[in-house]
């Protein structure tokens, strides 16, 4: 079977100890044709220094430097010099399971219309240790499952949380991508950049969903998950409306039903006034 070229695609920023790991990981996939693009955002030239001695001696390695600060475009500058058929997106302080592009890519192979292969991903502390998983990293189902894009979709909405994972968990073809990475419905998410990007390949195939952890999503002692969730809240209400558009939460039921999930997290919450009035007259017009 032929080994089509897979990009993984690396925005690094002021951490070249966990992005060398990182890279391990990469370096050490059982599938063979892999090219590795890191475009660097850092502030320092710490990365740059790390890179250097790999850069000559991994031919498949290509690095940037930015002259500025690039942000949500590095993700970008990332995809556009990718040269591969797929793409998989790693954060600089995650891992991959050494199967991991193998795996993914069987289904691309072996099933008509995969339009997005994620995975359970394992938390991990600094350390690199095995960490009881969050809220939203539980796993999705026991075993492994290819369905409908838009029912997992239409799951994830409706409850409210990222269950895909993020970037490091999920592989996909460049073609079918139609909108830059964080860009769903011609708005540009930021801190659900990657349910944007989600969302945009499972309203055009199937999913599949492996039960085995493929990646290790790293949390840090100081990282506040609970604020960083609440600060991403003020971009879903967006996205669940951009999916009614785009044929996700196509029934009025279900459609309430992400609605509510949502007001239930937001209620009470005077940074949310807002968008607990436009879900109130969302739903009166639902009603009729």
């Amino acid at each position: 079977m032929e080994c089509p070229l897979v990009s993984v695609v690396i925005p690094a920023y002021n951490r070249p100890g966990t992005l060398q790991t990182a890279i391990d990981s990469v370096l050490k996939q059982t599938y063979p044709n892999i090219e590795i693009i890191i475009c660097d955002d850092s502030s320092n030239t710490g990365v740059q220094e790390m890179m250097d001695p790999l850069l000559r001696t991994f031919p498949q390695i290509r690095y940037y430097k930015n002259d500025r600060n690039l942000f949500l475009e590095n993700w970008h500058k990332c995809f556009d010099l990718a040269t591969g058929e797929y793409i998989n997106y790693l954060m600089d302080d995650d891992l991959f399971h050494r199967e991991k592009i193998a795996k993914m890519l069987y289904f691309y192979q072996n099933f008509e219309d995969v339009t997005l292969v994620t995975s359970y991903r394992q938390t991990i502390n600094e350390n690199g240790e095995i960490i009881p998983p969050l809220y939203a990293t539980k796993k999705l189902y026991e075993e492994t499952r290819v369905m409908d894009g838009k029912m997992l979709g239409n799951i994830v909405l409706s409850r409210c949380l990222n269950m895909i994972g993020e970037p490091t968990t999920v592989l996909f073809k460049k073609a079918d991508l139609t909108e830059k990475f964080g860009v769903y419905q011609g708005k540009q998410y930021s801190l659900l950049n990657d349910l944007a990007s989600w969302l945009n390949l499972l309203s055009k195939g199937k999913a599949v969903y492996i039960a085995e952890a493929l990646s290790f999503f790293r949390i840090h002692p100081n990282q506040n998950n609970q604020t960083l969730g609440l600060t991403a809240f003020s971009e879903w209400l967006d996205i669940v409306i951009a999916s009614r558009e785009n044929g996700f939460l196509a029934s009025d039921g279900v459609y309430k039903s992400a609605l509510l999930s949502y007001y239930e997290r937001v209620k009470g919450k005077p940074a949310f006034t807002a968008d607990i009035q436009r879900i109130e007259r969302i739903l009166q017009t639902l009603d009729g």
